[in-house]
């Protein structure tokens, strides 16, 4: 069974928005060595960490790390625009997945511009899965509708396009484990959410979804805010009384079905 973590970070310099972590690729191969986890998915950030960076990175080591590149919908002038820039993703590299960040970028999930954008990802010859940061409240939060309600507007809205919903919704996972467990385009990922609450009321939803939706959560260590050790074991811990089966797809079966890496 392979370990894959569903999302990390590495920027060219290592540095990490001010802070003292290390996001360096030296410190996140080794911490991938220490935790057991044989891939990792890792991801651009628009106007922060650039694509160009990421695939270079990424195809310097094809059989650890899986590219994801990053688009901001709100950078452009029109819907139409938004759409162009999905379409000319194609031509910069073989990504496997779209990193959306709408509270980074401070934009509506559900802003013309965003649905233009995925819609032009659901037209496209290869469209991508969509890697979508649901941290929605907080300082450049630009929300029109509560998290939930707009997490069910895009999946019915786009059927096909497999969505992963990253982070849980922190403070809304039950209600998006409720709903991944219905639209069969969403997965739960419990990056971050399953060690950054740890303690709290969250602790009893997180078990609900390992051992309800274990076949549409993954998880990983949004490194370099966590580790891969640290996740994997705070997973361990809260799944302690699960079958084994369970916690392997969370660590990995069910992400590498949906990325192709073993058959279905």
């Amino acid at each position: 069974m392979p370990v894959i973590d569903s999302l990390v970070h590495v920027t060219p310099d290592g540095s990490w928005f001010g802070t003292r972590h290390d996001a360096s690729l030296g410190r996140l191969l080794a911490e991938m060595d220490a935790g057991g986890v044989d891939r990792a998915v890792v991801v651009a950030l628009a106007g922060h960490i650039d694509n160009g960076f990421v695939a270079r990175t990424c195809a310097a080591h094809g059989d650890r790390l899986i590219p994801g590149a990053s688009l901001d919908p709100s950078r452009a002038p029109s819907p139409a625009r938004a759409a162009a820039m999905r379409r000319e993703l194609d031509a910069e590299a073989d990504f496997a997945v779209l990193k959306l960040h709408p509270r980074l970028n401070g934009y509506d999930p559900l802003d013309p511009r965003c649905l233009a954008l995925l819609e032009a990802n659901a037209l496209c010859a290869r469209p991508l899965p969509v890697w979508l940061d649901t941290i929605w409240r907080g300082p450049g939060a630009a929300l029109s509708r509560a998290p939930a309600d707009t997490v069910h507007e895009l999946a019915a809205r786009f059927p096909d396009t497999p969505l992963v919903l990253l982070h849980g919704g922190g403070p809304d996972l039950l209600a998006l484990a409720d709903m991944a467990g219905k639209f069969p385009n969403l997965t739960l990922d419990l990056s971050l959410t399953a060690l950054y609450y740890a303690g709290s009321s969250l602790d009893a939803d997180i078990r609900f979804a390992l051992g309800r939706r274990d076949r549409v959560c993954v998880a990983g260590s949004d490194f370099p805010e966590y580790t891969p050790r640290e996740y994997i074991a705070r997973l361990r811990t809260l799944g302690r009384d699960l079958e084994l089966d369970k916690l392997d797809n969370v660590l990995g079966r069910t992400l590498a079905r949906l990325l192709g890496l073993e058959p279905a």
